[in-house]
């Protein structure tokens, strides 16, 4: 899978004004069939947002465009743009799971300061039927498991364009990773899982810190293999909130870039 985070979807903000912007600092740590630790940028303008992650001397971004309807994937040190249609990775999305998928976001009496900002910690679940092989009913149907804990925050500046950008991407299919993840069932899945979760997350407050363990669970001969290689723990931390104008070129490819549209 490419190096775009699981959780670009649970370290973003928004702002108090009607589609304000905002600077959003955050650093991740941990594994999920890669590494992921490294610090992060996210900005938000609108209904696009992109997410910069810094991992050892590369930086790629990303940009969810929900009005266009789009993922682009920058990568500056190639100096590569990848564009790909929501429509592209509809198909992929559609195929996972042969059961239905649950999600559950439960308060807890815990709370914390995040960021300097106060935040009350939730126990988080989600679980999607799928097989690795694509191809449900063939012995090899398992459950992709996320589990942890997320810290919500309803005090965060900018909380109601927040929940209203993750509507508008929840009401339009999309997800919050590299749509080269969709290509197989296993990221497909979990790609699947994590919007559900975030979704479930906004509704609530603003994310300012997860834990989410990341598993596979099965019965079949090689639910123990596959369980072990879909394993992961990743953490992720606001570490700070800045309210005020993105440029609009942060949204857009840059000028020499080599620029080719994923099918």
């Amino acid at each position: 899978m490419k190096r775009s985070s699981w959780l670009l979807a649970a370290v973003a903000a928004g702002s108090m004004a009607a589609h304000a912007d905002v600077t959003v600092n955050t650093t991740t740590s941990g594994k999920a069939l890669i590494n992921v630790s490294g610090d992060g940028v996210n900005l938000i303008k609108g209904h696009r947002m992109r997410t910069d992650t810094v991992m050892g001397s590369r930086t790629v971004s990303l940009i969810v465009d929900i009005d266009n309807k789009q993922f682009v994937e920058i990568d500056d040190k190639k100096k590569t743009v990848t564009v790909t249609p929501l429509a592209s990775i509809a198909d992929s999305l559609a195929k996972v799971g042969t059961g239905t998928m649950e999600a559950t976001l439960t308060k807890t009496s815990q709370t914390k300061q995040v960021a300097g900002l106060p935040c009350t910690v939730h126990d988080i679940s989600v679980k999607i039927p799928f097989s690795p092989t694509g191809h449900s009913g063939d012995g090899m149907d398992m459950v992709m498991a996320l589990s942890g804990t997320v810290c919500l925050s309803t005090a965060a500046p900018g909380l109601a364009d927040y929940q209203a950008y993750y509507r508008a991407a929840a009401d339009s299919g999309f997800i919050f990773a590299s749509p080269a993840t969709t290509k197989s069932p296993a990221g497909a899945a979990s790609a699947k899982a994590y919007a559900a979760l975030t979704n479930k997350m906004a509704s609530a407050g603003m994310a300012l810190e997860s834990q989410v363990h990341i598993g596979a669970e099965g019965s079949g001969p090689m639910a123990g293999i596959f369980s072990k290689l879909a394993s992961g723990d990743i953490t992720t931390t606001i570490t700070k909130i800045q309210p005020g104008d993105v440029p609009a070129d942060k949204f857009e490819i840059p000028a020499g870039y080599k620029v080719k549209t994923a099918k």
